[in-house]
């Protein structure tokens, strides 16, 4: 420093020094240098973080509890919820039913004219489709359904009296078939069980017909042996103009060669294939309602489950019609 000379520092003790230095401030010191105040302490160590923890937890287990201490209890405010029991109506029956009821769960002999009259009170006959409930409930007679609907949801209000007592020989209406009998034009099987002889008869003879513009074949037990032969006549025949094989045991499967076999049938306008045993799926619902696009039917009887299914066949429908309608009139 100017003005003073090397002995001013000579007399100063260590403390004066630092003193010195922290009353002067040199701006070309480094910040760090330049502050006034500096710790003397040594570094601490790392913290055991462990160790302090434990030792808070101890420390506050040995505390004493002060007096305004409050100790926690539980305690519920407001109205207590109480859960109701659900009320269940009890449905009262007449003795007759009770009766039946108790025998159908084992407690007494039941019979089959009781199973009849069971099934009456429940209105099984029309769910069933059938004439002899007892026959359809019993297992091995294959005639009818074996069992009830399973979609009461989707099912389709058939046109055809299920509870109606059908007298036609089969035998005779089979031979008339097979003669091409022009005053048979309408064919009526309704709630008649037929056998796979029987079936195959009536489409081979159907291959060769042309007067029968219509038949009905609904509730007779037909299975997926017959498809065969439908597809067949459908394809050989081009005078049938409806079609009703409702409330039988077709599988999916069978409907569609059915459809598929529409392709080379022009003649068939109406065809009725809803209620079946088996319920279609989704994914052969898409594949039907595509294939009738590929035929000449202005009327569809089906349970969709698919909305767009249902849309799709709808407008295929719709075409067909406005086609048949221009046809009438000499449209091009």
């Amino acid at each position: 420093m100017e003005g003073l000379d090397d002995g001013f520092f000579e007399g100063l003790s260590q403390q004066e020094i630092d003193q010195l230095n922290s009353e002067l401030c040199d701006d070309l010191l480094p910040a760090a240098d330049r502050i006034k105040y500096h710790v003397d302490k040594e570094g601490q160590k790392v913290i055991d973080k462990a160790a302090l923890s434990k030792w808070m937890e101890e420390a506050a287990m040995a505390s004493q509890i002060g007096n305004d201490y409050i100790p926690f209890v539980k305690e519920t405010k407001g109205k207590v919820f109480v859960k109701q029991e659900e009320y269940k109506e009890k449905t009262i029956y007449d003795d007759e039913f009770e009766r039946l009821l108790n025998d159908a769960e084992g407690e007494g002999d039941i019979t089959d004219g009781d199973i009849d009259v069971l099934a009456d009170i429940l209105g099984c006959n029309s769910l069933l489709g059938s004439v002899d409930v007892t026959s359809c409930s019993r297992p091995g007679n294959e005639t009818g359904l074996a069992a009830s609907m399973p979609d009461y949801d989707n099912a389709v209000k058939t046109s055809v009296d299920m509870d109606e007592v059908n007298e036609t020989s089969v035998e005779e209406t089979i031979e008339s078939l097979r003669n091409d009998d022009s005053s048979l034009t309408v064919l009526t099987l309704n709630n008649i069980p037929l056998d796979v002889e029987q079936i195959d008869n009536i489409t081979s003879a159907l291959c060769r017909n042309t007067h029968v513009t219509k038949i009905e074949m609904s509730n007779c037990g037909i299975t997926d042996a017959a498809a065969e032969g439908f597809c067949t006549a459908l394809k050989a025949n081009s005078t049938l103009e409806a079609l009703s094989i409702e409330t039988n045991k077709m599988r999916a499967k069978s409907l569609k060669e059915i459809l598929t076999a529409l392709a080379m049938n022009e003649s068939l306008k109406e065809l009725r294939i809803a209620n079946q045993y088996n319920a279609v799926g989704a994914g052969d619902e898409m594949a039907m309602c595509k294939l009738v696009g590929n035929t000449s039917l202005t009327k569809l009887s089906m349970n969709w489950r698919n909305t767009g299914s249902r849309n799709t066949s709808d407008r295929f429908i719709m075409r067909n019609t406005d086609l048949a309608r221009k046809k009438r009139q000499g449209i091009a």
